[in-house]
This record gives C-alpha cells, sequence and structure tokens, in this order.
C-alpha cells in the first residue's frame, strides 16, 4: 500500500489542506507554507503536511503485494 496525499483536479493544493484539514485546517496551512519556505515545491509541502497530521490516504497500487493478497482472499 501507498500512502498519498490527494486533492481534486480542480483544487489547488491549498484549498486541498483547507478542506482536508478541517478544523486542523489552520495548522496544516501553517505546516503547508512552512515547507514551501523551506524550499518544497508545493506538492511535497502539501505531502509532508498531511503526513504529519495523519491524513495521508492508504492505497493498494496495481501489483501491489498487498492487492495480491488481497485478490487471493475473494
Amino acid at each position: 500500500m501507498a500512502l498519498v496525499a490527494k486533492r481534486r483536479l480542480t483544487e489547488t493544493w491549498r484549498e486541498a489542506l483547507a478542506r482536508l484539514g478541517g478544523v486542523r485546517a489552520a495548522a496544516l496551512l501553517v505546516a503547508f507554507e512552512a515547507g514551501q519556505a523551506r524550499g518544497l515545491e508545493e506538492h511535497a509541502a502539501a505531502y509532508r503536511a498531511l503526513e504529519g497530521a495523519g491524513l495521508l490516504e492508504r492505497v493498494v497500487l496495481p501489483g501491489d503485494p498487498a492487492d495480491r493478497a488481497r485478490q487471493s482472499e475473494t
């Protein structure tokens, strides 16, 4: 499984963080801006902010051993 940061196609990373963060949106945006200030690109700063808040999504990728195990159970 992979940990990913997701956003809608029409969203900026800032908008996605505000939506995903809920009541923690302000803290996520501070972490996002701090990452950018350290020179991270937007997507990387968003990933790190979401990672720090435990808000990354788990996704099974094609060919992932976890996917094969899940398929063999069915």
